[in-house]
């Protein structure tokens, strides 16, 4: 058998291979990212709920909700709703951000919408 024939058989299949194993690759990465980010939204927003469950004059609960997320905050969207009639007054604060891949292989998350909210009963 001669020794060029393998090694060009290792690279074919390393060919085939190669662009099925950096698309796992990227996708874990990207999974990982959109992750970070919904676990981040879902902190901010339980931070505005508890600031502005607690505080009894009107804050600016947007601008503080924004600065609990530390990275990239184009087209961040804060929504704050406030039911004071029944039993239990509430807060409740939505976060949404839509997700920027950073690698272009995996198309299908570029510009899902991610989101995080919390509810939290005033404190009288």
């Amino acid at each position: 058998m001669n020794l060029n024939n393998k090694n060009g058989a290792a690279l074919v299949e390393l060919a085939i291979i190669l662009p099925l194993l950096l698309l796992i690759v990227f996708g874990i990465f990207e999974f990982g990212r959109a992750m970070f980010i919904t676990n981040t939204l879902n902190n901010a927003a339980r931070e505005g709920a508890r600031r502005a469950a607690v505080m009894p004059a009107p804050i600016n609960i947007d601008a503080y909700v924004t600065s609990c997320i530390p990275f990239d905050k184009t087209g961040l969207t804060i929504t704050t709703n406030s039911t004071t009639t029944g039993p239990t007054p509430l807060v409740k604060v939505t976060v949404t951000l839509p997700f920027r891949t950073v690698t272009e292989m995996i198309p299908m998350l570029d510009g899902k919408i991610l989101s995080g909210e919390a509810t939290m009963r005033y404190e009288l």
